[in-house]
């Protein structure tokens, strides 16, 4: 192979799969999955001196999820996790002894007819040489090469001389170091089948012959180069089935969507893309992309390449073009029907199992295969392992009903709907705490018509108000679920609410709250704001009246706040004589001080904490929290952290958001932006109701 190199001394001339242009972006969210690759590889180095017997003993990393997920990046991430690896054990001086190679099956790499002709074992080690040598450092492309260029012989090549060849390379360019370490990211693992190469074993598939070959290598490996494999694609259990087969052991790496933080912590790590942020449809539209990366990043691109000063037409042209490129594709595979089956299940609270039926013909695990949502393993109260559900937001927005559908499925429909209009269309206009109420009215609203179209028409309070705290015997009570839509209502509540409420700016319309299924509110961005809205006890009949107060309190929330909260909602309307009042109190930030807290009867408690499972695949959502991050918020949000003069809170911002763009930038704590006040010498407060300063 030296011969055709264009230069003789150089390897892994083109070690990236991605384009320079999405690298350009900090990897943001991936901790979870870094830490846990980094766990299978301290082993793997650990054990490298002597010959595994146990396979389990060596744990092989697999990204998998949806298209678009990150997936690829991780592999492009492996000389870093390595580094981690080699500093936890102090090998620092170790560093130059890393390299790092990506084996794709896609984007110029796809299956070549040559490849029917020999075993995957060889197959692979051929392309692990062209990758490693040759790309970028030869005249001939992967397709003609592989066409015009492989030996007569070349379905002899075994893996474990491909590797004694590279180490023998690596040698020759370091001098002879105490160990070597060869990251090998295989990406887009599931499109391995389509080689068709020559099978050993009929019973067998091809993927799980490469598994195997990796394997044996991984346990039989005892010479100076350490093999660190990492999988990549998005079919999680053709690999995990393979491998358990096998006895060999791999781990899927916890990959979940990115937080709307996340990507505005991403979109501020480049300088040039920050100011993007500005603009208030740009949030929205990167927020309604749903947390894949390659879509944030796709359109972030496609924003650069308009112009400096984006029209709002220009906005949203280069949003289209990218729903239109990756969104829609994504969920065509699904019907009308199966698309709205498919979001009523991430809104209902329910949990999975994999092997479970989503619809007569789908199981979960097909769907998560399929790039359609992600699953994500849950511990239940019973100890039983369940998945919660979670998929894109930008899944809800092609939400419709059927021509054929079901009372429940239009109150689906229509209940998303004033979601985006009452919350989605005013957001990053307006700061979160201004909309969480009325988010929190679409929540419930949302969440009773999920599970009636999932056909659940009496539920228990503990699956109604999943993840949220309270006893048993309140979490026990079973109510029946009516369709539900939101009312914006004039009265507050308490005592002298009569049965009868007025719409809110037109005292002519009026409803029964009662036996409607109204999920009224009385007003949105206010002191004094409630959500309520009644149920049918199903064995009592008794009204069930569910009151929800959304408390923007910064710091910890005491056990004395939450009794005096709670005891502010303990008087019912007059006229329920024989009705059961189920108090509650939210968006507290910290659970730590009511660990031990005894929550009242018919009463429930939601936290910082509590959000995610509470809330679902809603918990993404900007207005679930009232909180603004300093480390992520847009320009206008961090300004409502600040009181003073326009053009000196404009200094203070301005100089918050030229830190938070270092490398190392981000703070920590307030004095770190009391310190900035004072270096700027204005005359500034900080408000601090609302701060926080995760990522």
């Amino acid at each position: 192979m030296e011969s055709e190199m264009i230069q003789k001394d150089a390897i892994i001339s083109s070690p990236h799969v991605l384009q320079q242009e999405s690298l350009q972006f900090r990897l943001t969210g991936r901790e979870e999955a870094i830490q846990s690759a980094t766990k299978c590889y301290m082993t793997i180095i650990e054990g490298s001196t002597t010959t595994a017997i146990d396979r389990t003993k060596r744990t092989i990393p697999v990204c998998s999820g949806i298209s678009g997920l990150g997936k690829t990046r991780m592999l492009e991430e492996g000389i870093l996790i390595l580094r981690d690896v080699l500093k936890e054990k102090g090998l620092e001086d170790e560093f130059n002894c890393i390299a790092c190679v990506i084996v794709p099956y896609s984007n110029g790499y796809s299956p070549r007819p040559v490849e029917r002709t020999m075993s995957i074992e060889a197959s692979f080690s051929w392309r692990l040489l062209f990758r490693f040598f040759l790309a970028a450092n030869c005249l001939l492309q992967f397709d003609e090469w592989f066409r015009k260029r492989l030996p007569s012989n070349g379905d002899e090549l075994t893996l474990k001389l491909a590797l004694e060849v590279i180490q023998h390379k690596l040698y020759e360019r370091l001098g002879n170091p105490p160990r070597l370490y060869l990251f090998l990211g295989i990406d887009e693992y599931q499109k391995i089948e389509k080689v068709g190469a020559l099978q050993n074993n009929s019973d067998t598939t091809t993927l799980r012959e490469l598994v195997e070959t990796i394997g044996n290598v991984l346990c039989a490996q005892a010479s100076k180069l350490v093999l660190l494999p990492m999988f990549a694609g998005t079919d999680l259990h053709v690999i995990s089935s393979i491998a358990n087969a096998s006895n060999f052991v791999t781990q899927r790496l916890p990959m979940s969507l990115l937080t709307i933080r996340q990507v505005f912590s991403f979109v501020q790590s480049t300088q040039k893309f920050a100011r993007l942020l500005d603009y208030s449809q740009v949030c929205r539209n990167l927020f309604f992309l749903g947390g894949v990366p390659r879509w944030v990043v796709e359109y972030l691109l496609a924003l650069k390449t308009e112009s400096n000063v984006l029209s709002l037409e220009m906005i949203e042209k280069c949003y289209t073009t990218i729903t239109d490129t990756y969104v829609t594709s994504a969920f065509s595979v699904l019907n009308p029907r199966q698309r709205l089956r498919l979001a009523a299940f991430a809104l209902s609270g329910r949990r999975v199992q994999p092997d479970e039926l989503f619809d007569d013909n789908l199981t979960w695990s097909r769907l998560r295969d399929s790039s359609i949502c992600l699953l994500s393993p849950r511990s239940d109260l019973d100890g039983r392992v369940r998945c919660k559900i979670n998929v894109p937001y930008s899944l809800f927005l092609q939400i419709e009903a059927p021509s054929t559908a079901s009372e429940a499925e239009v109150s689906f429909v229509f209940a998303l709907k004033d979601l985006f209009k009452f919350v989605d269309s005013k957001l990053f206009d307006i700061l979160p705490w201004q909309s969480c109420e009325v988010f929190g009215a679409c929540f419930y609203a949302l969440r009773i018509n999920a599970l009636l179209v999932l056909g659940h028409s009496t539920v228990i309070l503990g699956d109604l108000l999943h993840g949220a705290k309270m006893d048993d015997e309140t979490s026990a009570i079973q109510v029946k679920l009516v369709l539900s839509r939101v009312f914006r209502c004039a009265e507050k509540f308490g005592p002298t609410t009569g049965q009868i409420l007025t719409r809110l700016g037109n005292t002519l319309e009026t409803i029964d709250w009662i036996s409607s299924g109204c999920i009224a509110m009385n007003d949105e961005g206010g002191e004094g704001v409630d959500i309520f809205f009644a149920l049918e006890h199903a064995v009592t009949c008794q009204v069930v009246v569910v009151v929800d107060q959304r408390k923007r309190r910064f710091g910890k929330f005491q056990p004395s706040q939450a009794s005096i909260y709670l005891d502010k909602l303990s008087q019912s309307p007059s006229f329920l004589t024989n009705a059961i009042l189920l108090r509650g109190v939210m968006n507290c930030v910290s659970i730590s001080n009511l660990a031990t807290f005894t929550v009242p009867s018919n009463c429930f408690l939601i936290s910082g904490g509590q959000n995610d499972e509470y809330h679902g695949a809603l918990s993404y959502h900007p207005a679930c929290s009232p909180f603004i991050s300093v480390n992520t918020a847009n320009k206008t949000a961090i300004k409502s952290l600040f009181k003073g003069t326009d053009n000196q809170v404009d200094m203070v911002v301005e100089e918050i958001l030229r830190k938070r763009a270092e490398p190392d930038g981000g703070f920590s704590e307030e004095d770190d932006l009391h310190s900035i006040i004072h270096a700027k010498k204005v005359r500034v407060e900080l408000d601090s109701e609302f701060l926080e300063f995760s990522y």
